[in-house]
């Protein structure tokens, strides 16, 4: 009986000594793991594809996309993460992959993927996860995307869903999502689902369906059983790694639940410490947006950690965050861009921007312009021989867009985008040219061979304190001739910047960019 009851004290000491770990390392998994072979894979083997075979993939990825209900990019990989297209083989994923119905993906020990949703959203898909993606119409009228997690998890932070909804599927229970952020997963037969802001709802086999808010964790067990719990961790990262830990085959949901209201009282003190060390000052958005992108901008406190859709950027020793998110051009509709500060142990939500995306409605003062230049119409024959097609060119964010350079960097490398919309790719003939002028000057002119799509970019490069003026010029055969124009400003107060002679205080963007205009540094090429 001593025996007996000093191996129960040895148990109950390291099940402790377990939890105290996964609290200090909840966030901090090691960069240096090597990533163990996938599940499923008999051996891992990193192959470059043929060119043939890069060729045929393409074509066979095109033809699906143009029917895919739902349509993603790879916007963010690392390490050993695969894909599977329509029961072939397992490949490597690489960023910018499109990915689209009835893919699967993996990923192996420390790897991560981000997929950017066509509408907005993003799902990260973390280490040890299989899921496969999938599609169907919903009534004749509304799409239904699916997601059916074979093992592991999904993060997600999903835009508010008009025209489509997005179900998460596992063995034991299906969570609808709206317009939220969290995570769902699988481990050991038991579905799990936590929210961070927002609404889900869980419904288990046998129709029964509980609903959660944000700071609400569920759990249905093997049976359908579900457990709600109220945790101020739920949808955070560390949450879903202490799950992790403690979900153990053999542990119940009782046992767990206790594990986590232990681990999230924790996670509240240090939350609250680190909550008081943290300022960030967002650079507010449009309240209406007429283009698919937006670039985010907010001054915070370097060395901490900001995520926003499934991206984490570290802040620099200048305080600046700065990401520009893009969209299809068709998905209008709210966006909401939630921002959560952390320090690689806690988290918390230090900001949300919110616009809407909507179609443009007037021409002037946007960056499309669908009206034809009478000035430059051929008289009588060009018209009357040409096709009547509609046009219209769109170029890529905002009108005027500032961007702040930072420091040591002299000047910008970016890539102008545009497109042309209402035309289709079968009257691209009906194009005799498409030029680009940069300050009223010729700049790039496409080729006769070069008009062969819809979507184009042109890499400029744009010195420190300069603004650039560039306008997208469009000609049909019958002479009339559509423009967008776009103009970048980008800027730095040197002073204003550790290594640039930087004060004690610095200032905001927004105030730096009001003083290089006040001074007359700002200027046109």
């Amino acid at each position: 009986m001593k025996l007996f009851k000093e191996k129960i004290r040895e148990r109950v000491i390291f099940g402790l000594s377990v939890f105290a770990l996964a609290l200090l390392s909840s966030c901090n998994d090691s960069d240096d793991r090597k990533a163990e072979p996938l599940s499923g894979s008999v051996k891992q083997t990193q192959v470059s594809p043929s060119k043939e075979s890069l060729q045929s993939d393409a074509q066979e990825t095109e033809s699906s996309e143009s029917s895919s209900l739902i349509k993603c990019r790879s916007r963010f990989v690392v390490g050993n993460a695969e894909i599977q297209k329509r029961q072939k083989d397992w490949m490597r994923l690489l960023v910018n992959k499109k990915v689209v119905e009835n893919d699967k993906i993996r990923t192996a020990e420390a790897a991560e993927v981000v997929l950017a949703v066509q509408d907005g959203s993003a799902l990260k898909i973390p280490e040890k996860t299989e899921v496969q993606l999938a599609a169907e119409s919903k009534n004749g009228q509304k799409k239904l995307i699916l997601l059916d997690i074979k093992y592991g998890r999904v993060h997600f932070d999903v835009q508010k869903q008009r025209e489509r909804e997005l179900r998460f599927t596992t063995g034991t229970a299906a969570a609808a999502i709206r317009g939220t952020a969290g995570f769902v997963g699988n481990l050991n037969g038991k579905m799990f689902a936590s929210l961070k802001e927002g609404m889900l709802d869980v419904t288990n086999k046998s129709g029964k369906t509980n609903s959660i808010v944000k700071k609400q964790t569920v759990f249905v067990d093997e049976q359908g059983k579900a457990k709600v719990l109220n945790l101020a961790s739920s949808g955070t990262e560390a949450l879903s790694k202490a799950i992790d830990s403690f979900a153990l085959p053999e542990v119940s949901v009782a046992v767990l639940e206790k594990s986590l209201k232990k681990f999230d009282d924790a996670f509240v003190k240090e939350q609250k410490i680190f909550e008081k060390k943290v300022q960030f000052r967002a650079t507010p958005i449009a309240d209406t947006l007429f283009v698919p992108t937006v670039t985010l901008t907010a001054r915070a406190t370097p060395g901490i950690w900001v995520m926003v859709l499934g991206e984490s950027d570290s802040i620099g020793a200048n305080g600046i965050y700065q990401r520009t998110f893009e969209w299809d051009d068709s998905e209008y509709g709210s966006k909401r861009f939630l921002a959560s500060c952390s320090d690689g142990h806690v988290e918390f939500p230090c900001y949300t921007w919110v616009t809407e995306y909507a179609p443009v409605s007037t021409l002037d003062g946007s960056a499309s312009e669908n009206r034809a230049d009478p000035s430059n119409q051929s008289a009588g024959t060009a018209a009357d021989a040409s096709k009547n097609v509609k046009l219209s060119v769109k170029v890529n964010g905002p009108r005027s867009e500032r961007i702040h350079l930072d420091l040591p960097a002299k000047e910008l490398n970016t890539n102008l985008k545009f497109s042309l919309a209402e035309i289709s790719a079968t009257d691209l003939n009906q194009l005799q040219s498409l030029s680009v002028l940069r300050n009223g000057k010729p700049f790039k002119n496409f080729g006769k061979n070069e008009l062969t799509s819809l979507a184009y970019e042109v890499p400029v490069t744009i010195a420190r304190n300069k603004i650039a003026d560039f306008e997208v010029v469009a000609t049909l055969k019958n002479g009339k001739k559509f423009r967008a124009k776009k103009t970048f400003e980008v800027y730095c107060l040197v002073s204003n910047h550790p290594g640039g002679k930087a004060r004690n205080t610095v200032v905001p963007l927004d105030q730096e960019y009001e003083r290089l205009k006040q001074s007359g540094q700002l200027t046109h090429e």
